[in-house]
């Protein structure tokens, strides 16, 4: 975990109750907002190693939850402030068991609190909590700590539900998440929502989906297939009406906060999908020095990728290695989402059919054994593997691609390329069908089939991942799975690219 501990936890003490000037000597007062006010003082002047004893004793001397609710509250940053988590979040926990109506900022103390300890479930309880009494505040929640309790609570599909549910009818959309983001949460709820057989349930949440990636998405898959003619009217000829709403509300975004580069990367990413590279790479075209690219956050680091990303569409290959090299030679700490674009330039030198260089990025991820989780380890087996066979050294990419081969649904889209990359077509189909066949996979299969992304194109990256994957979709086992789960999106709606 990269968040810093104490700046979790310490807003002003006079939040609390007003604070007044008065004497700091601990002493025991008689009078109970007298004290309070003092401990607060001693806690504002940072001192509050002196406060705690006085907080100690008047828990000793009162038997009101209301008092014992507002004394554990100071408590709790006084001994946050000093370090003392496992005691702090006993502190939060009896404040709110102590008080009839917590405010929102004690709600959130006590998220951040479970959150960063790893309590996963009483985190995300208190997360819907929020989200149900006070949804604003959901937005002044360190965002990666949100994201983390999120992604545990996939492992039951019923919390899962839950809490995407309330985060979407809060409004969720901090500071440092981009209009995609929002959009790709309002997905996995509604998908959850037809699985349930509830449609007309999602049909809310779907008007609320802009990002045209992600409309296309629903336009493809037959669960939706109501919802089609809608989508088709929103998406316009081309998709040119949904990429310009798109656009036009990034750009707004941007305008409003020029400063932020999660604006503007998000606003790189519509100008991208809606086919206006240029001007895409041209927004995302910062941070260019060490000292530059060592201050981008955890989340400012992926408007890099993206410019990278850019860089090879537009046939400029070592500029685009050159800009991941940069940012992956940056350090690590407090940025974990840096193994991800590692990851992208072992997987982005394969995709331009430079192996060697493949092999180089795959090199420096597995320097580290603790810098890759076990899933990333399966993006670069892929890497290597397919590099490999780009060198024509076929019987050491199968035995790099040995954990993929026999994990197939531990990493759906690096064991697909592999077996691809090995010429496995049968493995291949056979990865597509179970995919296409999914309730949680057939959407990302069905998008990644699509004639305007496999079609055959001049100076195109993945040219042998396109190819093998048209032959793919033309199987008659294939196909039949393939029609099952959706369609090709009409070629009048279809987005050029």
């Amino acid at each position: 975990m990269c968040v810093n501990r104490i700046g979790l936890f310490l807003p002003l003490a006079a939040l609390l109750v007003a604070a007044a000037p008065v004497q700091l000597t601990p002493v025991q007062p008689a009078d109970f907002e007298t004290s309070l006010k003092g401990a607060i003082s001693l806690y504002d002047s940072d001192r509050s190693a002196e406060a705690l004893p006085i907080l100690d004793a008047m828990l000793a001397q009162t038997d009101v939850p209301a008092e014992r609710g507002r004394i554990q509250q100071l408590r709790f940053f006084v001994l946050a402030k000093l370090d003392k988590v496992v005691e702090a979040r006993q502190a939060i926990e009896i404040a709110v068991a102590n008080t009839e109506a917590p405010t929102p900022m004690i709600l959130a103390a006590l998220f951040k609190i479970r959150a960063f300890m790893g309590d996963m479930g009483p985190a995300g309880e208190t997360l819907l909590l929020i989200a149900a009494t006070d949804p604003p505040t959901l937005n002044t929640l360190p965002s990666e700590l949100v994201t983390n309790v999120m992604r545990d609570a996939r492992k039951d599909s019923q919390k899962a539900f839950d809490l995407d549910y309330g985060m979407v009818v809060a409004g969720w959309s901090p500071p440092d998440a981009t209009l995609a983001d929002a959009d790709w949460l309002r997905l996995r709820l509604v998908t959850a929502l037809v699985k349930r057989g509830r449609l007309d349930d999602a049909k809310p949440f779907v008007d609320q989906i802009i990002n045209p990636v992600v409309l296309v998405r629903i336009g493809i898959d037959r669960r939706f297939q109501s919802l089609w003619p809608a989508i088709e009217k929103r998406l316009g000829p081309g998709a040119d009406v949904a990429d310009a709403v798109y656009v036009e509300t990034a750009k707004t975004r941007f305008d409003a906060a020029p400063k932020s580069l999660i604006a503007r990367l998000g606003y790189a990413e519509a100008l991208n999908i809606a086919s206006r590279e240029p001007e895409a790479m041209a927004v995302a075209d910062v941070a260019h020095t060490t000292p530059e690219l060592s201050k981008l956050n955890d989340r400012e680091i992926w408007i890099v990728n993206l410019h990278a990303a850019l860089l090879g569409d537009a046939g400029k290959i070592d500029a685009a290695l050159a800009r991941y090299a940069a940012l992956n030679a940056t350090p690590i700490t407090g940025r974990p989402g840096l193994i991800g674009t590692i990851i992208n330039q072992a997987l982005f030198a394969v995709s331009v059919n430079r192996p060697k260089d493949a092999i180089a990025a795959a090199d420096f991820a597995d320097s580290d054994p603790a810098l890759l989780s076990d899933y990333g380890r399966l993006f670069i087996a892929q890497a290597r593997a397919c590099a490999l066979t780009q060198l024509g050294q076929s019987a050491d990419a199968a035995k790099v691609a040995a954990p993929l081969l026999v994990k197939s649904g531990a990493n759906d889209d690096a064991y697909l390329a592999a077996v691809i990359c090995l010429g496995r077509s049968d493995a291949a189909a056979a990865a597509i069908i179970r995919r296409l066949a999914s309730d949680d996979d057939r959407a990302e299969m069905l998008f990644d089939l699509q004639p305007f992304l496999i079609a055959d194109r001049t100076n195109a990256r993945d040219i042998q991942q396109r190819a093998a994957l048209r032959a793919l979709k033309l199987r008659p086992d294939v196909k039949a799975a393939y029609l099952k789960a959706g369609r090709d999106l009409p070629a009048a709606v279809s987005p050029p690219r």
